[in-house]
């Protein structure tokens, strides 16, 4: 199984999340999208939720041993919802 690496920078800056909370979302995603213009293309943007049923939003790239999500925030932020409804649109 890959692993899965959380930058220490996503609790510095979000300290209402906790690593069980974004592995507990890591886990239970249900939307996932490769963000084709990204500059860390190929960068890749998941949605899950967390125990407490928060959507939490996560952003990260492949690595050779797995994953590392870099950015992860609750609620979900205006532009990650409007990045969704364009893909849902197009019918991605």
């Amino acid at each position: 199984m890959d692993s899965l690496e959380i930058h220490p920078r996503v609790f510095a800056r979000h300290p209402e999340l906790s690593k069980e909370d974004v592995v507990a979302a890591w886990s239970n995603v249900y939307y996932e999208a490769v963000r084709p213009d990204s500059p860390n293309f190929p960068e890749y943007l998941w949605i899950g939720r967390d125990a407490r049923q928060r959507d939490i939003e996560m952003v990260g790239v492949r690595t050779e041993t797995g994953w590392l999500v870099y950015h992860a925030n609750t609620p979900l932020s205006r532009r990650t919802r409007a990045e969704v409804e364009r893909a849902r649109r197009r019918g991605r």
